[in-house]
């Protein structure tokens, strides 16, 4: 039935030899793998018939025909996204999720199949495996300390597993997994709170080491002068101090990258190719840019994301195929004047991007989507090594936890309902009155303006009536046999999401959202879109 349906550093404790050590003691006898290691990759990022975010409590039970797919397609790798909390739920004291592990293997074993490599994408930001906000853990992190070991030991445990297949490929980090602090800038401003943020996550620490007094002082202005640095506190958004958070903020992710790669080796990482305006000391807008992450550390390469609106200066504009080479040429080249020339991989390569949040950008014209692929092999052959589609499979924002009930009850709470299996596949059983529900309503973005719609699969041997409700909106199905049913909403404020049977019935692969992410390959249930034809032509050419 699946088938209908995203600092402050402190002693590691460990170090880079015994860490090695250890994973070589534990890695299994690896075969040989069913190809050469590729000397170009061409990847999918891997959600299967879900999102990024919860597709690690969903269970694929369509793996092997899906990554049979994507290899017939042309690709000769997949990208995992790892979202650190659900992978290491706990961190004082470290536990980890034995179910998310397992699937991993799982993949490894079934790619290896398939003839397919595997890059790994570390510690993902976002996943619903608890209530609270996941990024908070990213934001301890830059206090050290225990957060800090933590994750060394998770990066170095994800290694340990990995690395026992012969399809396995290498890894990166991403400077958006580790954005969200700076984004924000939780603590800013002046006050005693401020400066010990800045103490804390060693900010302070950045400036003695890099700047004086004097030019510290400078940057905040205001005829402020600092006598001391512990004086000195998290700038404001609008402050052109912020171009030293932003400098103090490129050093953290190098430095955090080189830790990883004591456990991780050729571990490499995306940086962040846009350049940040912030506010000048004379008033104007000056350029935040972040060249010195290019050479990723020890690194063979340097890993990206490129979106064809990257360069282009004019908000909303259509531009040509020829236009977005032209631009990523001259991207490309930059990269390369400050990564030591090294080869790039660009693991998401965006000549689409429909999210609303992002509508603002330049954008590809539609009809040239399929020219710009087609035409591509003659900048990629000069600059990269590889390049990963983000959104192979359409996928729906889905804020439901343990969609599939591969978990059992596990984030849903129930009344007369149970989780089975049935034809390899978990479903959850309701009998007549049974009742499942998820608090949701938190998780979910743009409910107010888009239509909200609920999409799932039930079977019953007779005719039962399936009340479903979204806020206080019910709408009713009859089930009778296998199928699918959509309900569309509409605009609505909810929290959560009720099932309510009037019989026995089985429930699968539930859904809720108000948007579907679009990359013109495949929809989400795997018919064939506009850009399909053209990314095996790309593939092909990309010997």
């Amino acid at each position: 039935m699946k088938r209908n349906f995203h600092t402050k550093m402190t002693a590691l404790g460990l170090t880079a030899a015994v860490a090695l050590s250890a994973l070589q003691m534990t890695a299994i006898p690896a075969q040989a793998a069913v190809a050469e290691r590729p000397t170009y990759l061409k990847s999918a990022t891997y959600v299967s018939d879900a999102w990024v975010i919860n597709f690690w409590n969903t269970e694929s039970d369509h793996m092997e025909e899906e990554l049979a797919q994507i290899a017939e397609d042309g690709f000769n790798s997949i990208v995992l996204v790892i979202p650190w909390r659900e992978f290491q739920p706990k961190t004082d004291p470290v536990a980890y999720n034995d179910y998310a592990f397992r699937k991993l293997e799982r993949i490894m074993e079934t790619a290896n199949e398939k003839g397919l490599w595997v890059q790994i994408r570390l510690s993902y930001t976002w996943d619903y495996y608890e209530e609270e906000e996941s990024a908070l853990r990213f934001r301890e992190l830059l206090g050290g300390g225990r957060t800090e070991r933590a994750w060394v030991s998770y990066v170095a445990k994800l290694y340990e597993t990995v690395s026992r297949y012969p399809n396995f490929y290498g890894g990166f980090l991403t400077w958006e997994d580790f954005w969200n602090y700076i984004e924000a800038a939780p603590i800013s401003g002046q006050g005693e709170r401020s400066i010990q943020e800045a103490d804390r996550i060693g900010y302070q620490d950045y400036l003695k080491e890099n700047y004086s007094l004097e030019q510290v002082s400078e940057y905040y202005g205001k005829g402020r002068f600092f006598r001391d640095f512990r004086a000195v506190y998290i700038p404001e958004r609008t402050s052109p101090a912020y171009k030293l958070l932003y400098e103090y903020y490129d050093d953290v992710l190098t430095r955090l990258l080189q830790q990883a790669q004591q456990v991780f080796p050729d571990l490499s990482m995306e940086v962040r190719l846009d350049v940040d305006p912030v506010n000048g000391k004379d008033g104007g807008k000056v350029g935040a840019h972040h060249y010195q992450t290019f050479p990723c550390g020890s690194a063979p390469y340097t890993s990206l994301m490129y979106s064809v609106s990257m360069g282009q200066q004019n908000q909303g504009e259509k531009i040509t195929a020829g236009q977005a080479l032209d631009m990523m040429e001259t991207q490309m080249n930059l990269v390369q004047t400050y990564n030591e020339r090294k080869p790039i991989y660009i693991d998401q390569l965006l000549y689409m991007d429909a999210t609303e949040r992002f509508s603002y950008n330049a954008q590809l014209l539609e009809q040239d989507r399929t020219v710009f692929l087609t035409a591509l092999p003659s900048v990629l052959r000069r600059y990269t090594n590889g390049y990963g589609i983000w959104s192979y499979r359409n996928y729906a924002h889905n804020p439901v936890y343990n969609c599939q009930f591969v978990l059992g009850e596990r984030g849903w709470d129930t009344s007369r309902a149970k989780m089975e299996e049935r034809d390899g596949s978990c479903q959850m059983k309701l009998q007549d009155g049974g009742i499942i529900v998820q608090k949701i309503g938190h998780r979910i973005a743009g409910k107010d303006g888009s239509s909200n719609r609920v999409r799932f699969t039930a079977d019953s041997d007779q005719p039962v009536t399936v009340a479903v409700t979204l806020g206080t909106v019910t709408k009713e199905v009859t089930v009778q046999g296998a199928g699918s049913y959509e309900l569309n909403f509409g605009r609505l404020n909810y929290e959560k999401l009720q099932f309510r049977a009037k019989g026995e019935v089985y429930l699968d692969n539930i859904q809720v959202y108000n948007f579907v992410q679009d990359g013109q390959l495949y929809d989400m249930d795997g018919n064939e879109l506009s850009c399909m034809a053209a990314m095996r032509e790309l593939n092909g050419a990309m010997q």
